[in-house]
């Protein structure tokens, strides 16, 4: 490990290693009847409480007294207010006893280290190391206020005398230690083992496609559910390079994604099309991760991936639904043309184009003419077929830019953009003579034959001609009303 990393994890000391509060919590009440049961013990050898001096007899009584509050705590759910009391609580006592073996080698120094050591378990590394640099220094200042004789004499009436006591109890609480060291290692390796089989259980079990590529971007795992989106097997992939199943024109893309994963460690999500075994594309939102060790060195990156497939063509499907909605909802069933009100939204953005740009347009309004008498004469189906014969030459008729639609039963509207009255006429007049040539009007008898009247009215687009789409229409209608007043199939233009 790196010097300079390791001191500072210990400066800022490092989190790593401590044990959960569940461990805590299950641990706890064997640690406190194994104290409980030492402090018991020591009394026992140092003899009773009764007819002790008065110090002694409040030394003893203070870890009893320790011991209570502590099981109060525990109790009450508070365990780590109960381990940093039960662990500061005795360190305090061990080093009261070795300040009152100031004068000679205490061997209460070892059970208060060992305390250290049990705080490294129980708590936490911060505590521990605070404890054990709280530690050296009081026992470096007893050694120097002996040492210049400046040690309060009243504290040396503390020492119990019974060197074989410290022995006895560093040697319990040693074995203990071990017996706790293993207890949360084994509870360590049985949470790791139960993490890592519930990751191991959302690794397989998913419905996402989970994959692993190392740092030469190469596929290092993957799980059952993403191979079978990519129509692998998990052996095929492993060790194949991750660019193989993406789409070449995102390869690019997936270089600069990898860069920018080093530096930043996670990402948004983002899409990403990948190239089955067969060749088929399929659609993923992709949410990615760079794992690092502590050291912050790159070991590989992990991907969690949505199959967008099925979601996207669905959505493909909904918007074209909705678009043949929309277009179903603008057209006249019967016709194909655009109905009444489409043709009416059309000529409204027409007029304002021109009246923008000063440009002309024109308006034709249409009648069938002697379709009641096609319809009374030989049936609703052969009237149908008239209209839809006119509808059909109408599209033919129109130009690229033109709109056409029905604007009531028998009668049509031609929207003309940028045509004057000359080419609008000419425009009706060529529409009138095909449809009174079509077979469709042909085979129909002469005396009930259909023919079409036509009205047309202009706006010219010039400056200070400013007339609303309203009674350009009305114009139309002016001039179609008077085309059938003088007998019909025929094109009548308005003129003002």
């Amino acid at each position: 490990m790196n010097l300079s990393l390791a001191l500072r994890k210990l400066l800022h000391l490092n989190k790593s290693g401590d044990i959960s509060p569940e461990v805590r919590a299950r641990l706890f009440g064997m640690v406190f009847w194994v104290v409980t049961g030492l402090t018991v013990l020591g009394d026992a050898l140092t003899g009773s409480l009764l007819g002790s001096n008065p110090e002694r007899f409040a030394l003893r009584l203070v870890p009893f007294a320790i011991l209570i509050v502590v099981w109060i705590m525990w109790k009450r759910k508070f365990i780590d207010i109960a381990a940093y009391l039960l662990i500061w609580g005795m360190w305090i006592l061990a080093t009261l006893v070795v300040v009152s073996e100031a004068e000679g080698a205490s061997y209460w120094l070892v059970p208060q280290f060992l305390l250290v050591v049990m705080a490294r378990y129980m708590l936490n590394g911060r505590a521990a190391i605070l404890l054990g640099i709280v530690t050296t220094v009081s026992d470096f200042a007893i050694y120097q206020l002996n040492l210049f004789s400046r040690m309060p004499t009243s504290l040396q009436h503390l020492d119990s005398g019974n060197k074989a006591l410290a022995i006895v109890i560093s040697l319990l609480m040693l074995l203990f230690i071990f017996y706790l060291a293993d207890n949360v290692l084994r509870e360590s390796l049985r949470q790791s083992k139960l993490t890592e089989g519930r990751y191991r259980s959302l690794f397989e079990k998913t419905n996402d496609l989970v994959i692993q590529v190392s740092t030469d971007h190469r596929i290092s795992n993957i799980n059952q559910q993403g191979a079978e989106l990519l129509g692998y097997k998990i052996e095929e992939l492993i060790g194949k390079p991750y660019s193989e199943i993406v789409s070449p024109e995102e390869k690019q893309k997936v270089a600069e994604n990898f860069k920018q994963l080093e530096k930043s460690g996670t990402s948004l999500f983002f899409e990403r099309v990948l190239v089955r075994k067969d060749g088929s594309r399929c659609q993923f939102e992709f949410n990615a991760t760079a794992i690092k060790d502590e050291q912050g060195k790159l070991q590989y990156f992990q991907g969690v991936a949505r199959d967008l497939t099925e979601r996207k063509r669905l959505e493909e499907q909904l918007r074209y639904s909705l678009e043949e909605m929309e277009a179903l909802a603008m057209q006249d069933p019967l016709t194909g043309l655009l109905n009444r009100r489409a043709i009416t939204e059309h000529a409204e953005a027409e007029w304002h184009r021109s009246a923008r740009e000063r440009r002309p347009m024109c308006i034709v309004l249409i009648d069938l003419d002697n379709l009641k008498d096609v319809n009374d004469s030989l049936g609703h189906p052969v009237g149908d077929q008239a209209i839809i014969e006119l509808a059909a030459i109408i599209k033919a008729s129109r130009r690229r830019y033109d709109w056409s639609g029905r604007w009531g039963g028998d009668e049509f509207m031609l929207v003309l953009p940028g045509a004057n009255l000359v080419e609008a006429n000419e425009v009706s007049e060529r529409l009138r003579a095909q449809y009174v040539e079509s077979p469709v009007v042909v085979g129909i008898p002469e005396q009930i034959r259909p023919h079409i009247s036509l009205g047309v009215a202009c706006f010219s687009g010039r400056p200070g001609e400013d007339i609303p789409l309203t009674q350009l229409i009305s114009q139309a209608d002016k001039a179609l009303y008077k085309a059938k007043q003088l007998g019909k199939n025929r094109v009548e233009l308005y003129r003002d």
